[in-house]
């Protein structure tokens, strides 16, 4: 795509949409090693036309195709696991060799996205309507970093603008945020310095703010950058800490309240139309569910966190024959609603933030939602004509 900006032609290509994706859905979200980012395709390619789908299948890259689309945004990797050898035969060298075939490049956003603020699970509680949703399972393995940078009193100010306006101090849905205590500095600057105060050959006194703020780890080098630009002082003291909080909401799994209390069989009706899916139910029919925990995809494992949230009931997919046991021992009410299902809803949601980080960045770039209904289930009940 070539755009036309104040007399310059801007061309977007694939690593600018990969780092879309990223400000979307963090990759250092990503859960163990799970595998994301560009998994086919060429970084310098250009791109005008997008689809975003939940996952790649023959009939997806034939959509692509028919749509004229360069690239491919899915939620569930097409490589998943190590492949010793890419043949057009096997399944998933097949689907490989198309895409190289016909010029199609391929991004997968897959733990990163069920992980992030605003991601699969909380799709999934907006549309069982959930209030006060809060994070299951935080992602406790991926840690903060607090910077601390002390500065002149009567510069503190421009410091924080800058340090928020390049990322730093995001605190869940605030920016900005920032500590600060006031002390005294002191500095002897020796021949061949140059101090912004104080007086050489001196021991000199500046009243200073120890400024503190929390960065991801996505943003910190971008951080520490803007700090010693904008600083006045020719060295910068700072000191740069690993803290062991999670970002905030970020995590599998999503726990929240409905408006009001409603039985069980009455949130089944509820449910089970608004996710398209025939729903698998343990518990009882007549219970009042009130709280309500929930993980798109395949969250069996997180039965126990659904339990200490204090949930009435789980919503989940793919749920094993002895994790159903097991949340019955507890007294847990569990739905198993499917994995596609539960994270399909994500879809155009994601496909809507691309747009507009697109836009943003003063590119045209068309994103598109794949028509393609990619669950492999057949969608008729057993015994129906």
């Amino acid at each position: 795509m070539l755009l036309l900006i104040h007399g310059v032609i801007r061309v977007a290509v694939v690593s600018q949409l990969i780092e879309v994706v990223e400000k979307i859905a963090p990759s250092y979200l990503r859960y163990e090693k799970d595998r994301i980012g560009l998994q086919v395709g060429n970084p310098n390619n250009l791109v005008d036309r997008i689809l975003v789908t939940l996952e790649v299948t023959g009939e997806v890259i034939q959509e692509a195709r028919d749509k004229k689309v360069q690239l491919i945004i899915t939620h569930h990797p097409l490589i998943f696991r190590s492949l010793d050898r890419i043949l057009a035969s096997d399944h998933i060298g097949g689907l490989v060799t198309s895409l190289i075939k016909y010029d199609v490049s391929l991004i997968a956003a897959h733990t990163n996205l069920d992980r992030a603020r605003e991601g699969v699970s909380d799709a999934l509680a907006h549309a069982l309507g959930l209030e006060d949703i809060k994070v299951l399972y935080p992602a406790s393995d991926v840690h903060m970093f607090k910077l601390v940078v002390f500065v002149p009193k009567e510069d503190v100010q421009a410091m924080i603008s800058a340090l928020g306006n390049a990322g730093g101090g995001i605190i869940g849905n605030y920016s900005h945020c920032s500590f600060r205590s006031e002390g005294i500095g002191t500095f002897y600057p020796m021949v061949g310095a140059r101090p912004h105060l104080g007086k050489i050959g001196e021991l000199n006194q500046v009243d200073e703010c120890r400024l503190e703020m929390l960065v991801t780890p996505d943003r910190l080098d971008g951080v520490i950058q803007t700090m010693l630009e904008v600083h006045p002082y020719e060295e910068v003291a700072y000191d740069v800490y690993e803290v062991m909080n999670p970002p905030a909401g970020a995590g599998f799994g999503r726990v929240g309240n409905l408006v009001e209390p409603l039985t069980l069989h009455s949130c089944v009706a509820l449910w089970s139309e608004k996710l398209g899916s025939n729903l698998r139910v343990l518990g009882d029919w007549d219970a009042k569910i009130k709280r309500v925990a929930v993980c798109g995809g395949s969250g069996g494992d997180l039965i126990r966190a659904a339990k200490s949230a204090k949930a009435d009931v789980f919503v989940t997919g793919d749920v094993k024959y002895h994790t159903a046991h097991d949340a019955k021992a507890m007294g847990l009410a569990l739905i198993d609603a499917g994995h596609a299902e539960t994270e399909k809803l994500i879809i155009p949601e994601f496909a809507a933030k691309i747009q507009n980080q697109i836009s943003s960045l003063g590119l045209e770039a068309e994103v598109l939602i794949s028509e393609i209904d990619t669950n492999p289930w057949n969608k008729e009940q057993y015994g129906r004509a």
